[in-house]
C-alpha cells in the first residue's frame, strides 16, 4: 500500500533549488517621495509603511523563486539627488534599474526621463535592463501623469513599464510580480550572451582548425 505523504507541501518546497547563477543587482531610482523605499519593504517584509528618512541610501539582499530556481537579488534602494556621480556609480553596479516616478506628480516623471536617458546614453540599456515604474496608482483622483505617457515614453527607450499602486491591498504581488518578470528578462539575456560567447569560441576554433589543416595540406604540396 502506497504510504501518503503527511505533508505534500514539503514535497514542493524540495523541488526548488538554489540557483548558480551570481545575484543580480537591481538599483532603484527616481525622485524623492515616489515610493522608492516603500516598494523595496514591500518586496522585503511584506508590509507598507509610508513614511521614511529620505537621506539614507540602503542595499538589502534578497531571495526570490523564479521558475523553481532560488535568485538571489541585491536591491539598492538610492536617496539623494541624482547627480551624475551618483548616476555613474549606480550605473557601474547595476544590472537592472527601476526608473520610479509617481503617477500624481509628473515633474518626477520628468526625472525619471531624465535618469532613463542617461543611462540609456551611457550603458546598453534596453527592456532587459530599464523598467518605468509608476507608483500611487490608487491615487487616480490626483493622477497628472497619463498612462500612455509612461508606455509611451517605455517604447521610445525599449524600457519595460508597470503602473502599481504599493500600499493596496495586493501591492505585494504586484510589486513580487513585477521584479520577478525584470530577473527573468535579465536571466534570458545573460543565457543568450553566454551561448553567443560559446557559439563564437567554437566557430574561432573550428576556423583555427581549419587554417592548421590548410597549412598543413601546403606544406605536404610543396614538399612534394
Amino acid at each position: 500500500m502506497k504510504r501518503k505523504d503527511a505533508n505534500p507541501g514539503r514535497r514542493r518546497k524540495q523541488s526548488v533549488v538554489q540557483s548558480n547563477v551570481k545575484p543580480v543587482k537591481i538599483v532603484i531610482l527616481g525622485s524623492v517621495g515616489v515610493g522608492k523605499s516603500a516598494l523595496t519593504v514591500r518586496l522585503l517584509t511584506r508590509r507598507f509603511i509610508g513614511e521614511y528618512d529620505v537621506t539614507l541610501e540602503s542595499t538589502h539582499r534578497h531571495q526570490i523563486e523564479i521558475d523553481n530556481e532560488f535568485i538571489i537579488i541585491e536591491l539598492t534602494d538610492t536617496a539623494g539627488e541624482n547627480s551624475a556621480v551618483k548616476l555613474n556609480h549606480c550605473m557601474n553596479k547595476g544590472d537592472i534599474f527601476l526608473l520610479v516616478y509617481s503617477i500624481t506628480d509628473h515633474k518626477t516623471f520628468d526625472e525619471a526621463k531624465r535618469i532613463a536617458n542617461y543611462i540609456k546614453d551611457r550603458k546598453n540599456a534596453d527592456s532587459t535592463t530599464m523598467t518605468l515604474v509608476g507608483t500611487k496608482r490608487d491615487l487616480e483622483h490626483f493622477r497628472s501623469v497619463n498612462e500612455t505617457e509612461g508606455s509611451e515614453l517605455a517604447k521610445e527607450l525599449d524600457s519595460g513599464f508597470y503602473e502599481l499602486s504599493i500600499s493596496d491591498r495586493d501591492g505585494y504581488q504586484e510589486v513580487v510580480d513585477m521584479v520577478k518578470a525584470c530577473v527573468r528578462q535579465h536571466l534570458k539575456r545573460e543565457k543568450q550572451e553566454r551561448q553567443q560567447k560559446t557559439n563564437n569560441s567554437s566557430l574561432g576554433k573550428m576556423k583555427e582548425g581549419l587554417i592548421r589543416k590548410t597549412g598543413s595540406l601546403r606544406r605536404k604540396s610543396v614538399a612534394f
